[in-house]
């Protein structure tokens, strides 16, 4: 069989994890082959592009949105084809140009490209729910977690002895930093001796000193394992519900104890508490940075919870080969 992913970005994030790392695992399931593609931004490349999918035995769309008049050549050149969506591509995201919220343009895309799937593969509970409400009923929609390659992400020496705590993400998804600005600020004014560290693409603005490396795919995992603490804060709403808890499967993997804003997937992931620690308020994050820092066999104990929890439910070996079995199992069908 032969495979073709469309998406925004082919050496992005979304898909080097949720597709590139599930490869091995793909071709055991079937696909001889498999085709990565980023959309083109010019109508005769798209276009082209589209009428390609015919030579394929699956479509996988990852997150894009197409226009009606997009998916319906797609749909009408593609065999099978499968949507796969890790994040509330249906909503505004709220940090850019300010504009949060609903989107009439975007939900009628997301909705169309619903319709004509055929396999809906979401990565959490909430964005299942979302797709089951728009799906048609012949559309299975399937809960599909982002995986991580816990043979790479892993736990390790750190490199040197600073108590940092830590965040790794985007320019984009920096401004969750500011949820955690006060108890963070605090935290570090009273312990001169803790340092807070970001790996991202730009740096973020915060009323404190931050010890910023930019991002590489080679320097991930040794900064990660540079960590005393990994926290990941989200705001309480929609677009934040549709996170997938990535960074903090990342932190989980690498036996780094970690803490989380209670919201959406992170309270599956950190298994209600169990696996890292979450926090609903300002107290509640002093609270747990302070004993993570404090007490070091409860550090120890979460970090090696985390690790366990990231490996028996999250790892690609455990998550690869039931989405690739979802893949193939579209790809096998009938059109509807």
């Amino acid at each position: 069989m032969r495979l073709l992913v469309l998406c925004q970005d082919p050496d992005g994030p979304v898909v080097r994890h949720r597709v590139r790392a599930l490869l091995p695992h793909v071709t055991d399931a079937g696909f001889r082959e498999v085709t990565i593609e980023g959309v083109p931004r010019g109508l005769i490349a798209r276009h082209r592009l589209l009428r390609s999918s015919s030579a394929y035995d699956l479509v996988l769309v990852v997150r894009k949105l197409f226009s009606g008049v997009d998916i319906a050549r797609l749909r009408g050149a593609a065999r099978r084809l499968a949507y796969d969506l890790d994040d509330a591509v249906m909503l505004r995201d709220p940090f850019q140009l300010g504009a949060g919220g609903r989107s009439r343009t975007r939900e009628a895309r997301f909705a169309k490209m619903l319709a004509r799937a055929d396999l809906v593969l979401a990565g959490n509970a909430y964005l299942v729910g979302v797709a089951e409400a728009i799906a048609t009923e012949r559309t299975p929609v399937k809960r599909a977690p982002t995986p991580i390659d816990a043979a790479r992400f892993s736990p390790g020496p750190c490199p040197d002895e600073i108590v940092r705590i830590g965040w790794i993400g985007s320019r984009s998804t920096r401004p969750y930093l500011q949820a955690i600005a006060g108890p963070l600020g605090r935290l570090l004014t009273a312990r001169p001796e803790v340092r807070f560290a970001v790996m991202a693409d730009a740096a973020p603005e915060l009323a404190f000193d931050v010890d910023f490396t930019r991002w590489s795919e080679a320097g991930e995992v040794d900064f990660l394992r540079s960590l005393a603490v990994g926290v990941m804060p989200l705001s309480d709403d929609d677009w934040s519900r549709g996170k997938c808890g990535f960074k903090l499967l990342q932190y989980m993997a690498c036996g780094v104890p970690a803490v989380a804003s209670r919201v959406g997937a992170n309270v599956v992931i950190a298994s209600d508490g169990d696996a890292a620690r979450l926090a609903t308020d300002d107290g509640e994050w002093s609270t747990a940075l302070t004993e993570l820092l404090d007490d070091h066999e409860t550090a120890q104990a979460l970090g090696a919870a985390g690790r366990r929890r990231a490996e028996e439910a999250y790892s690609v070996d455990v998550l690869g080969p039931r989405y690739a079995y979802e893949l193939a199992g579209c790809a096998r069908d009938e059109r509807q």
